[in-house]
């Protein structure tokens, strides 16, 4: 990390501590603003095959979130969806394997990522964006998805099930009370604030934030599921993940790796190619 950037990122703690300290109310919103923008920022330059995408927009929440689509005509289609402060770009390996299956492939930057507007994203703007797609261009067949992209999926199969669609998890955020509690502990944020964030989340949206969890929706699921965790996960832990794995769904295929950790795990080959396996 660079000098500018851990100055940056002093500032930044110290100010969620006063705001904190001040009011747990103002804290909470301040803090979740701050876990809902996407500081990070992945390559701008298109890999060769974005360069032949047809690309296109569409409206959610009246922001223009930006679409990248291949073999459109086809009638089977696969939406991929990536990960908090990522974009569709860092997914182009998945593209030339799915259209060589005759696959139309769609490809999204969601909110505040890519080339998309907004400056924050929620789990709820990143359902409706999927909602908008199906609307749109019909149902997908297959999804593959990674970290924040899978909360969002696995909450918009809940809402809008489509029983025979084939849904691949990478490193999905799995417990977004985890996640919450993972930002605090990096910010030296008291237990009292993590407390007053979920109540936010609650008060914002109408559900305990025990409802944005992946532990809970995955019995609710009929699709056939393959999920992918590296035992090396360091931002979605794979303690998160080990209910699930108790559980024994039958419907959910599990591919545990060792040592690709949480952005390294969808560029892997052999993941690359278990993914197109199973959507095909």
């Amino acid at each position: 990390m660079k000098t500018a950037q851990k100055l940056a990122l002093s500032l930044l703690k110290l100010k969620l501590q006063v705001y904190s300290s001040i009011s747990l109310k103002w804290g909470a919103r301040v803090a979740f603003g701050v876990f809902s923008t996407p500081f990070r920022r992945p390559r701008s330059v298109p890999p060769p095959i974005f360069t032949e995408a047809d690309e296109f927009k569409i409206i959610v929440n009246d922001l223009t979130i930006a679409g990248y689509r291949w073999n459109h005509a086809s009638i089977k289609k696969v939406l991929i969806l990536h990960g908090f402060e990522s974009r569709a770009y860092n997914f182009y390996r998945y593209v030339n394997p799915l259209l060589e299956q005759g696959f139309g492939v769609y490809a999204m930057d969601a909110k505040a990522h890519g080339k998309s507007q907004g400056k924050t994203i929620i789990v709820p703007e990143y359902t409706s964006m999927i909602e908008e797609l199906e609307r749109t261009y019909g149902r997908f067949d297959g999804f593959v998805s990674h970290s924040f992209g899978g909360i969002a999926l696995s909450l918009f199969q809940e809402k809008h099930n489509n029983p025979s669609a084939k849904l691949v998890l990478i490193a999905p955020a799995t417990e977004t009370s985890s996640a919450v509690a993972r930002f605090c502990k990096f910010f030296f944020l008291s237990n009292d604030l993590k407390e007053a964030i979920f109540k936010l989340i609650e008060d914002r949206s109408g559900n305990k934030v025990s409802f944005y969890s992946i532990k809970r929706i995955a019995p609710l699921l009929p699709n056939p599921i393959l999920w992918i965790h590296d035992k090396d996960d360091d931002i979605t832990p794979l303690d998160d993940v080990k209910p699930i794995l108790e559980m024994k769904l039958p419907n959910i295929e599990f591919m545990i790796t060792n040592g690709l950790g949480h952005r390294k795990i969808y560029k892997d080959n052999q993941v690359v190619k278990k993914v197109v396996d199973f959507i095909s």
